[in-house]
């Protein structure tokens, strides 16, 4: 995919499923510290499993961002309905441009196949990351993980920028700058 001050984007592989594993247990376990109550994240992480991840029965878009052969963050789009699934960084990477990198990628995939818009549900905590990249907020959501214990979350979106146009391109005046 593409390098960015060392960062490296590249499709997730089969054996990379306890590296994605691994970063969405911390990124969770971190990150979401006194965003959510600990009985939340608790559950939130003893519900993931590596074999959850890349399965066959539900192709998505997985990319994965390495730095120095390290994976150090993921993103999941489910291209066909234009829903970014995941995106998640190692605490430790966190405002180093892997998120926005990876997001970045996988929206050029959404727009590349055609749809409108991106929409995500985003934790609390990322809420203001998706917001600062063009994403607005349409309302409060729940994301069910058990029968009792529900995330509160926000539904975003983002429109598919407008392509530029080429006015004049058949009158012979200047395209707008």
């Amino acid at each position: 995919m593409g390098a960015s001050g060392g960062l490296h984007l590249r499709p997730a592989r089969d054996s990379d499923r306890r590296a994605l594993w691994r970063v969405h247990t911390e990124a969770v376990g971190t990150l979401c510290q006194g965003v959510y109550a600990p009985d939340e994240l608790s559950t939130w992480v003893r519900l993931l499993r590596p074999e959850g991840y890349l399965r066959p029965d539900r192709p998505r878009t997985v990319l994965v961002a390495e730095r120095d052969r390290r994976l150090v963050g993921f993103g999941q789009l489910d291209s066909l309905n234009g829903e970014l699934e995941a995106l998640y960084v190692l605490p430790d990477q966190v405002g180093h441009g892997v998120g926005s990198s990876l997001l970045a990628a996988l929206e050029s995939v959404a727009w590349g196949g055609g749809s409108p818009q991106v929409g995500l549900d985003a934790s609390l905590n990322a809420e203001d990351f998706y917001r600062h990249r063009g994403y607005v907020s349409l309302h409060e959501a729940r994301r069910p993980l058990t029968a009792r214990v529900q995330l509160a979350c926000v539904r975003m979106q983002k429109r598919r920028p407008a392509l530029p146009t080429r006015r004049g391109a058949t009158t012979g005046a200047p395209a707008p700058i």
